[in-house]
């Protein structure tokens, strides 16, 4: 995002704050929820809500007097799908992935603090934590997201941790913030990260950096599944793959094979 030196129209960020409510965990919110979360007063809100409304941004159900995303957003989504390169770039190489191993494939994109997913091939496995296409959660959750962090500026990171300290999910997650900045630096040097059971117990992910331009890292891509099939010998073939996507996306990304 570009870094202008102009203020921004009061009432469009206003709207945009309701908007950003919603979430996959709560599609739908009251009037007085939105003031809440918004702190914005009730007559503003209702105003806003109402230019959203006319514009199918927002619908309202009468029968629960509830307001949830409108269908033009479908819209917006859609044309921004079909243009994302890299969504385009990396689809056939994630389903090869996936076909080999039988495992879930999902790619992410940060997005400042935190990391979206955008294109996902899931396995009938039947453990499938919410990772679903659009999600986002804080970068450091996941390896998806800490293999991003990685390769991103120091400083950044470190103020990451000081606006979102590490927290745990599970008792094998690391929360001691010099061990996790150590974990960082061996994560560039091997170009990739395993998460065993930190984020979910029995529950393995494998995630490997995309880059493009001058080494400029753009999205991660990953593999998941249950534990028990990711060990051993078999763990180790699912990095050299991953490693392999990873790298054949970043080259169709138009990243030089001799800067990586």
């Amino acid at each position: 995002m570009r870094d202008l030196n102009l203020e921004p129209i009061q009432s469009l960020e206003r709207a945009i704050q309701i908007l950003n409510c919603f979430s996959f965990e709560k599609t739908e919110l009251s009037i007085d929820e939105i003031m809440k979360k918004t702190k914005l007063a009730k007559t503003t809100t209702y105003r806003l809500l109402w230019t959203l409304e006319r514009n199918y941004l927002i619908q309202y159900n009468q029968k629960t007097n509830q307001y949830r995303l409108g269908t033009r957003l479908l819209e917006y989504g859609g044309i921004v799908l079909e243009h994302l390169d890299i969504r385009r770039e990396a689809e056939p190489i994630m389903l090869k992935l996936y076909e080999e191993t039988g495992h879930s494939v999902i790619l992410a994109q940060p997005q400042s603090e935190t990391i979206q997913y955008v294109l996902r091939f899931d396995s009938d496995e039947g453990l499938q934590p919410n990772n679903f296409v659009g999600r986002r959660r804080i970068i450091h959750n996941g390896a998806l997201g800490i293999v991003l962090l990685a390769y991103m500026d120091e400083e950044f990171v470190q103020n990451l941790l000081q606006d979102f300290p590490l927290e745990s999910f599970t008792p094998k997650t690391e929360t001691d913030e010099q061990v996790f900045l150590k974990r960082l630096i061996k994560i560039r040097d091997n170009g990739f990260y395993v998460d065993e059971d930190e984020t979910f117990i029995g529950y393995t992910a494998i995630a490997a950096p995309i880059f493009q331009g001058k080494k400029q890292v753009v999205a991660s891509i990953g593999i998941s599944g249950p534990t028990f099939k990711m060990e051993g010998d078999r763990r180790e073939q699912l990095i050299e793959k991953i490693k392999k996507a990873a790298l054949d996306i970043s080259i169709e990304m138009g990243q030089s094979v001799s800067t990586l």
